[in-house]
């Protein structure tokens, strides 16, 4: 598993590892008829999604298309042994006035760097906590792995620092069904002439999915950097 989100659901910088993907997530509901493509390019000092060391330092590349509400997008990364490539789409709305979206996201690799990763997801932005859900996804092993597929649920809960009066945010993330694994990050992001600066801290559990044991329940940090176009 490959991206940790930016959205306004209050994942702030801990999201610049995935400049694009729901970045639409818990914004206020746009004008339906308005539509725009936009880019962004990254660097991570050491690439980690969901508690699961993926390489060292990474460039990323992204486009989004927003067409009134709906959204559709890819992003790139360079991984160790190949290239990571991902594609979503989904809905922005509101429900009794919580910014909320339902979407879906496929993430792909070359190279024989992992399986593939597909599934729904979903999300809402209380103000002083976010919730953001994979809850229906598939994972599909390689053939050289034996194949199959197992379905797997992740979920992650944020709580905004500001909320509190911290300059960072809290998250707590966590793997049901086929999958395992919990992580604890704080992520701390800021803008400087229209370059986003992100650091993330993060702490995996012993039962978290990695290449190596040294990789797993482990602390770890992350500098990124991100520009959109």
């Amino acid at each position: 598993m490959k991206k940790i989100l930016k959205s306004s659901l209050s994942l702030a910088m801990a999201a610049l590892m995935s400049l694009s993907m729901f970045a639409h997530a818990g914004e206020a509901v746009a004008d339906d008829h308005a539509s725009s493509v936009s880019y962004n390019i990254g660097y991570m000092s050491d690439y980690w999604y969901r508690g699961a060391y993926q390489s060292d330092s990474s460039v990323s590349f992204g486009a989004d298309a927003e067409m009134g509400n709906f959204y559709v997008g890819t992003w790139m990364a360079d991984v160790d042994n190949g290239i990571e490539y991902d594609f979503y789409a989904g809905y922005n709305f509101e429900m009794m006035g919580v910014p909320m979206y339902l979407g879906a996201t496929g993430y792909y690799y070359s190279d024989n760097f992992d399986g593939d990763y597909e599934e729904f997801n979903t999300g809402a932005d209380l103000g002083f906590i976010a919730i953001d859900a994979a809850f229906d996804g598939e994972f599909t092993a390689q053939a050289k792995d034996g194949g199959g597929k197992t379905g797997y649920q992740h979920y992650t809960i944020t709580v905004p620092g500001l909320m509190i009066g911290l300059p960072f945010d809290y998250s707590y993330q966590t793997f049901t069904g086929g999958s395992t694994g919990s992580t604890h990050e704080l992520s701390y992001g800021a803008s400087v002439s229209g370059i986003d600066v992100g650091l993330t801290v993060g702490r995996n559990s012993d039962d978290s999915a990695g290449p190596e044991a040294k990789y797993i329940d482990t602390t770890y940090a992350t500098f990124s950097l991100g520009y959109s176009f």
